[in-house]
Order: structure tokens, then C-alpha cells, then sequence
């Protein structure tokens, strides 16, 4: 047999098809050969000198399978190497000795390899393993694409209706015009108006930037928060207070959820838009504030504006510019960014070592609808890195979540499908919308056969976590001691 060729500084010119790291029986380099075509299309190579190559960028896509034998593994420079192929996106095959059992596959799959076969296994099983191994990489490469550097926006992704967003955020964000977001729930509206307020602070001094949920809070309580109090404006108020706007001041206020405010508090903050000044519960004077508003839902404002639940004029007012934000559903090939993003912030958060993402995996997620949207992806993603087992998170770790079987109304009125347009239909659904009652007691239903779990409820319903929190104190407030 000839012998392998071998290159101390980058892959052989001839970039062999196989790379081998470790020794192997000549019966396992039989096999390799047989499965590459031939010894010349395989080379063979230590961990310390495979670290050294380099792969010219025009070759990026026709680097060697990688086959490593299963000693490697304990060696000083593994440690290393695991992290350069997990940030390469490269997927390697173990190769065991004959007298391995299931112990020593669990440990390879643990350590990140794709899959791990024995030098005395058929030669049909080599060619399996390796040529499907190589077939991942190729997918890896088409889903994630050339190596680029974080967002410094924020907004992860390379779609069409993404890169349109960023080149509007791009243009609108250095103005002080007040935008409206609108888009699903869980499709990151305040990370976009973060970037909006990132994009007029740039190259200055840093500026607040202040959040509100409109629904966070009841009407008597979120004037106060909005504007401000004096002391002694109402019970409990033993000293002046700022509001939001005024602590917003010289940046960004953000208002989430607009569309739910309370129809006594629009005109009040139609005239704050209108003139930038306020006034304090209790007091008797106005200020003035420098702010740039943002305002953001998942309401038909326009819809809302017909049946008379959202003043006409503020809706206006509040559109100076309009951002849509295009559900997760409509631009899969932002998934496996995104995946990557959330694995490694999981990983970190939870002290856990996940480095990659199988590409069956990955192919399953973009098949999935995502109700839940962005937010739904993370918290989908953070529990696999919880659960995880190893370094990488495979197929079968993931079942699309399945709304419960039977779900009927108390009531007699007919039961819909969730307020998601993506969200998985219940049994029995039809097209009638459900009232706000209707939609609690489902919420109650859902949490009951889900164990309580929050933010699958939220993001099957496409309803806000903050929403059905405070639904949930509301009820528990409501119970007899």
C-alpha cells in the first residue's frame, strides 16, 4: 500500500478527500482507502501537526473528512482541538479499537464527534459513517455559511427582510423620529428599538435608554410611572418622584405593548408627543424633556383604531416611521444563526461545555413554526443546553411541542385557534376569535396540563409572558384565603 501523504505546515496540495489523526490497524487503513478511492485520496496526521495546517479561504469547502482515533482523545492537545472544530464547524468521525463497547461510543458522541466506528466494523458501515459525515459539513456550510463577525446591532440573522430592517434602522435610527414596531409576539420589537437608540447615541456620550410595558401595570399606577409624582399626590407617596420620561431624558423611551393602553391615558400621552412636556401627578407645573419615543406591539392598530379601542390621532402620531418585523416563520434561514447565538449565551449562563448543533437538528428547527417566534426559539434552544449530554446537541434531544388534545372552552361559544397565525391548531378549532375572557380561561387551561409552564403558554398563544403573568396574579389575587 502506498504510504499516506503527510505535511507539516497545511493540507497536502492535493486536499485528500480523508484525514486520519492517530494510528490505525491496517485493516482500518484498508477500509479508509477503499472508502476514499484510493491511500492517495486520504492522509494521516498527528493532533499537534494538524493544528498547524492552514486551508487556503478558496479551499474552505473542500477540507478533509476528519477520522480520529480514539486515543487522541486524551491527549494534551485534544482540549484544544475540540474548541478550534467546534468554532470551525467541523464534524469528525472516532475511530475506536475492535474491543470497544458502548461505554466508549457514549464517551465519543460526549466529546463532540459525529459518530464513532471500530476498525474491525464492515466496510459498508465505514462508508456510512464517513461519507455522512461528510455530507453534515456540507450542510453545516450551506446553513450558516462563510465565518462573520457578531452584529453590532443586535439583530441576528442574514435574511432579505433583515437586512432591509437594518438598512431602515440604518437610516431612521440618528433622527429623533418616534417609530412604531410591529410584529409578532417574541420578535425582538425592543431589540430593535435598541438598536434604533444605539444607532442615534453612536460615536457619543452614552444616553438612558428606558423601558415600559404598558400592561405592566394598572391605569391608576402607570400615569404616575409615565410622568411622575409629587409627594403626597396619592397614598404611599412620601416623596417626589421622576417619571420614565423624565429619567429617558437625552434618549430613548420605549413603550411595549401601546396598543393595549388604557383609552384614559392616550390623550395624555398624545399631548406629551406633541409638545415633549408633562406634568407630575400633584403638581401644578409642566417640564420639559428631550426624549425620542419608541413605541411597539403586537395589536392591529389599525384595527383598533376602527372599533374605537385606539385613538385615530395618537396612532398617527406614533407612526412617524413603522418598522415590520417579519415573523421567524417567514425567514427560516436566520434559524441556525440564532441557534449558534443562543447555544453559546445558554452554554455560558448555565456553565455548560454544548458547542455545536447537529445539522439534523438544525434542518428540524427551520421546519418548525415557531408560534412563539424568537423568544420561543431561545427558550427551546436554552433547554436543550440544560439537558444536554455532551458537546453537541443532537436530533433526537428536540420534540416539537404539541398543544394538548382536548381543549374546550367553558363556554359555549366555539373555540378557535390560538392568536399565533403560526401556531399549531387545537382540536375542534374554528375561525371565530375568542374574547379576552376566553382567552384567560384557555391560558388557565393550558398552564393546568402544561405543569405551569409559563412560557410555552405564552408563546402558544402568542400572547406577551408579561400579559399572562399578570393574569396569573390576578386570578391568584381573586381566590379565597
Amino acid at each position: 500500500m502506498a504510504t499516506p501523504s503527510r505535511s507539516p505546515s497545511r493540507v497536502p496540495a492535493a486536499s485528500p478527500a480523508f484525514l486520519l489523526i492517530g494510528q490505525a490497524a491496517p485493516r482500518a487503513l484498508a477500509h479508509l482507502a477503499a472508502v476514499a478511492g484510493g491511500a492517495a485520496n486520504f492522509a494521516t496526521s498527528t493532533l499537534a501537526e494538524w493544528m498547524t495546517w492552514t486551508v487556503p479561504a478558496d479551499e474552505k469547502n473542500t477540507a478533509p473528512v476528519l477520522l480520529i482515533a480514539a486515543a487522541e482523545l486524551t491527549t494534551e492537545a485534544w482540549r484544544f482541538v475540540r474548541v478550534r472544530l467546534a468554532e470551525s464547524g467541523r464534524f469528525f468521525v472516532v475511530l475506536l479499537p475492535a474491543d470497544s463497547g458502548t461505554a466508549a461510543v457514549v464517551e465519543a458522541l460526549r466529546e463532540g464527534a459525529y459518530d464513532a466506528i471500530r476498525e474491525d466494523e464492515p466496510r459498508e458501515r465505514w462508508s456510512t459513517s464517513l461519507t455522512s459525515a461528510a455530507s453534515a459539513e456540507q450542510l453545516w456550510a450551506q446553513l450558516f455559511g462563510p465565518p462573520c463577525a457578531p452584529p453590532s446591532d443586535g439583530l441576528v440573522g442574514r435574511s432579505a427582510s433583515l437586512q432591509s430592517l437594518r438598512e431602515m434602522i440604518a437610516r431612521v435610527g440618528p433622527t429623533s423620529a418616534t417609530v412604531l414596531v410591529l410584529g409578532e409576539s417574541g420578535t425582538g420589537k425592543e431589540r430593535v428599538a435598541q438598536a434604533l437608540h444605539a444607532a442615534q447615541t453612536a460615536g457619543g456620550r452614552e444616553r438612558p435608554f428606558v423601558a415600559i410595558n404598558c400592561t405592566a401595570l394598572p391605569r391608576d399606577l402607570l400615569e404616575g410611572e409615565l410622568f411622575g409624582a409629587t409627594k403626597g399626590a396619592y397614598t404611599g407617596a412620601l416623596t417626589d418622584r421622576p417619571g420614565l420620561v423624565e429619567q429617558a431624558h437625552g434618549g430613548t423611551l420605549f413603550l411595549d405593548e401601546i396598543g393595549d393602553l388604557d383609552r384614559a391615558l392616550q390623550p395624555k400621552l398624545l399631548r406629551f408627543l406633541e409638545t415633549r412636556r408633562a406634568r407630575r401627578l400633584g403638581a401644578r407645573t409642566d417640564y420639559e424633556v428631550n426624549v425620542r419615543i419608541v413605541a411597539a406591539t403586537n395589536a392591529q392598530l389599525r384595527a383598533r383604531v376602527a372599533d374605537g379601542q385606539f385613538r385615530e390621532d395618537l396612532y398617527y402620531r406614533l407612526a412617524d416611521f413603522t418598522l415590520e418585523l417579519s415573523p421567524l416563520r417567514e425567514r427560516p434561514e436566520d434559524i441556525p444563526l440564532l441557534c449558534r447565538h443562543f447555544l453559546g449565551t445558554a452554554a455560558e449562563r448555565h456553565g455548560k461545555l454544548v458547542t455545536s448543533i447537529e445539522p439534523a437538528l438544525l434542518e428540524r428547527l427551520q421546519a418548525w413554526s415557531w408560534p412563539g417566534n424568537i423568544r420561543e426559539l431561545r427558550s427551546t434552544i436554552e433547554r436543550l443546553v440544560i439537558l444536554a449530554n455532551g458537546l453537541v446537541l443532537r436530533e433526537g434531544a428536540w420534540t416539537p411541542p404539541v398543544a394538548p388534545a382536548e381543549v374546550v372552552a367553558p363556554t359555549s361559544a366555539p373555540v378557535t385557534t390560538l392568536t399565533s397565525p403560526g401556531a399549531t391548531p387545537l382540536l375542534g378549532a374554528t375561525d371565530h376569535p375568542l374574547n379576552k375572557r376566553q382567552k384567560r380561561e384557555l391560558a388557565f387551561r393550558l398552564l393546568d396540563e402544561s405543569g405551569g409552564d409559563q412560557s410555552w403558554v405564552a408563546a402558544r398563544m402568542g400572547i406577551h409572558p408579561t400579559t399572562l403573568y399578570r393574569w396569573c396574579q390576578q386570578r391568584d389575587g381573586a381566590r379565597p384565603e
